[in-house]
């Protein structure tokens, strides 16, 4: 089988993911994201000399409750970097390592959530005692040390029917919506994507990056992969475009998924609309498919086929949500001949306004900002309000700002925070 055609294949339960038993398994996970290999060396060999943690390997995907960073060149990045990581699962810590020790970077650093700070050199009882603590706190309750973030694929029955504006706006309204959510935008389009000019944002690095060496992968390199918009919404784009060569291999794509839903509450995933063996890989990770369309013949009988080959293939037909774009109020009877063909109700009905959408896409700034009382942008936060209502969906806990009211003062500033 080729990655450009994929034919259905019901997965049997023997086939689905499972994981062996490992003896360690009760050990606290701890992440190392260092970049001197010699002070990584010495937090290892800490660890490793104690059974209660374990390093963990970078082809696993288990969820770290302790990760131990060394500050970047530039601390904004390093403190933005920390309070993403606290937040995305209850009951994580962050230890800082850094041969500065500037007193406003260690308190910034601090109030981002850092719980300990170690200066370079590295003195081991100073880490051996912050370990000893952490394990005596660790062993308070935790509501959800586990955090599984929510993916939402949308894929375009056929090209051209708007599947990257209903990714990007779907984004933002989660984001509008749960403010205190984390949000990513991944697009997995392969076939050259344009999410990066639809929020007009500035990108370096892609999924194609990451993917070239997955034994790279960590919570760190991934972290740098992302840029973020000035919503608070983060994106990895694909780093494709329609004049380049090679492809993504589906089993690249599990790994890079699974770390996001570990550091974030909803994972939008821009698939583009081609169907082959790496869109299989994205569905079968998600929570949600939307599926878009418009009511045109050749559009509808694209999109029929693709709806009976993925319920064909052993998907769960929950899973899937039919979606109409460009709306007319006109075309009712041409809806509901759809919907029969189909076998599927529309989930979701988006209104025709194309000068409205169009001027999003060509100014960077997209409808649920630039024009968010229009009928449009309340049907893009009316699908994201039912997203969000889903249940277990973006419920992680308490994030890092409701940690942070509890050290704030009168006046909602924070007070100065102390290496415990």
């Amino acid at each position: 089988m080729t990655q450009s055609s994929w034919k259905p294949v019901r997965l049997s339960a023997d086939e689905k993911e499972g994981a062996k038993a490992d003896k360690s398994s009760s050990a606290v996970v701890v992440d190392l994201v260092i970049f001197n290999e010699a002070v990584k060396k010495i937090f290892r060999d800490i660890l490793d000399a104690r059974p209660e943690f374990r390093v963990k390997d970078l082809k696993e995907t288990a969820v770290p409750r302790l990760v131990i960073l060394e500050l970047d060149e530039d601390p904004t990045e390093s403190f933005a970097f920390i309070e993403s990581i606290v937040q995305a699962v209850d009951g994580r810590e962050v230890f800082l390592t850094s041969p500065r020790t500037d007193s406003l970077v260690l308190l910034e650093a601090l109030r981002a959530g850092a719980k300990e700070f170690f200066p370079q050199p590295i003195q081991t009882q100073e880490v051996e005692t912050a370990l000893t603590k952490f394990l005596t706190r660790s062993k308070e309750p935790v509501k959800e040390l586990k955090k599984v973030g929510e993916i939402y694929s949308v894929f375009g029955g056929k090209g051209g029917v708007g599947t990257t504006s209903v990714a990007v706006n779907l984004a933002l309204s989660l984001k509008t919506i749960a403010p205190k959510a984390s949000v990513v935008l991944v697009e997995a389009n392969q076939q050259g994507g344009d999410v990066s000019l639809f929020l007009d944002v500035q990108t370096s690095h892609g999924l194609r990056d990451l993917a070239a060496d997955l034994s790279r992968l960590d919570v760190a390199l991934l972290t740098r992969m992302l840029s973020k918009h000035s919503s608070g919404l983060r994106i990895l784009p694909s780093g494709f475009d329609d004049l380049s060569a090679g492809r993504l291999s589906p089993d690249s794509l599990e790994p890079i998924m699974k770390l996001l839903q570990t550091l974030f509450d909803y994972v939008v995933v821009d698939c583009g609309h081609v169907l082959d063996l790496s869109a299989k890989k994205l569905f079968d990770l998600s929570s949600k498919i939307l599926v878009v369309s418009v009511l045109l013949v050749p559009v509808v009988q694209r999109t029929k086929r693709v709806m009976d080959l993925l319920r064909s293939s052993g998907i769960n037909p929950e899973k899937l949500c039919f979606v109409v774009n460009r709306y007319a109020s006109d075309e009712k009877e041409i809806l509901a001949e759809t919907q029969t063909a189909m076998k599927f109700k529309a989930a979701w009905v988006i209104p025709n306004d194309y000068p409205l959408a169009s001027q999003a896409i060509n100014s960077g700034l997209p409808v649920i900002h630039s024009a968010p009382r229009s009928a449009l942008a309340k049907k893009y936060h009316d699908i994201g309000s039912t997203l969000c209502s889903l249940p277990n969906a973006g419920k992680s806990g308490s994030t890092w700002i409701d940690r942070l009211k509890g050290v704030m003062g009168s006046r909602g500033k924070p007070t100065a925070a102390h290496v415990s």
